[in-house]
């Protein structure tokens, strides 16, 4: 090979449409404007209403136990950690 572009010009593969007409999957998805929270908040403040607070259903007692799980691994793996930094 030389260093002449010329003699080897580079190979462009035309980009073909996939079909002609719209992408199905982009047809599909959609999304509304997006709001920040304050933005949210100023107008729900504006129309008068009241925020949205989310109740826990009857019946539910206390933290959930996967909740419970999860913290106390990792309380113990921050107790192990700090038992082999002092050792």
């Amino acid at each position: 090979m030389t260093t002449n572009l010329a003699s080897y010009p580079a190979r462009v593969s035309p980009m073909l449409p996939y079909r002609q007409g719209l992408d199905p999957v982009r047809a599909r998805v959609t999304a509304g404007h997006q709001l920040t929270n304050d933005q949210m908040m100023q107008a729900v403040e504006a129309a008068g209403q009241a925020p949205e607070v989310v109740h826990l259903p009857r019946g539910t007692h206390g933290p959930h136990p996967g909740d419970v799980l999860y913290w106390v691994t990792c309380v113990g793996g921050a107790g192990l950690l700090l038992i082999v930094a002092t050792t």
